[in-house]
């Protein structure tokens, strides 16, 4: 007879739910307190830098764009 493990019965899981909702809080605080557009494409860690007349959000490390309504 196997033993049927879930997420939740897996020996590391308490502390692997932990640490996810501990970056769940985090992400949620930060995307409240700063305003600025944050790039984190494919692990690039600046701000976008917004052309107001195109409406352009453009990252000048790694050349993301995102075209803002």
């Amino acid at each position: 007879m196997s033993i049927r493990t879930t997420a939740a019965r897996r020996p590391g899981a308490p502390l692997a739910v932990a640490a996810r909702a501990a970056a769940d809080r985090r992400r949620h605080r930060h995307s409240l307190a700063d305003a600025r557009l944050y790039c984190a494409t494919n692990g690039c860690t600046t701000f976008l830098e917004l052309d107001p007349v195109t409406g352009v959000a453009t990252c000048q490390v790694c050349g993301f764009r995102r075209r803002l309504h």
